[in-house]
């Protein structure tokens, strides 16, 4: 089964070689260490907006910049990107210091 319509998916993960960068709607809502597992609630890409991109731009080989209007962050070029579960996504709230805008 095929579905036509628009793109509804709001979370996406981006992986480099040593972080998963987790976004909603293009906002960097978590952070994680690849060897770890541990959320990295005190990186400074948590709650920066991805740099718009011309649609069809295709992120793998590619790095990421987030960005605000005090800072902007630029991740090693991305390896691959995700779908985060849905066990993944009710986690994004439990992180240290990160206080989501959104209902889960």
């Amino acid at each position: 089964m095929l579905y036509d319509g628009p793109n509804r998916r709001v979370h996406t993960c981006f992986i480099t070689r040593n972080r998963e960068y987790h976004t909603r709607s293009g906002v960097c809502v978590a952070v994680r260490d690849r060897y770890s597992s541990a959320w990295m609630a005190g990186h400074r890409a948590v709650g920066l907006d991805m740099v718009d991109v011309p649609v069809g731009t295709i992120y793998v080989g590619y790095p990421l910049e987030f960005t605000s209007s005090k800072t902007r962050v630029r991740t090693s070029p991305v390896i691959d990107i995700l779908r985060p579960g849905k066990n993944q996504v009710d986690t994004y709230r439990l992180v240290n210091g990160f206080q989501p805008g959104w209902a889960i």
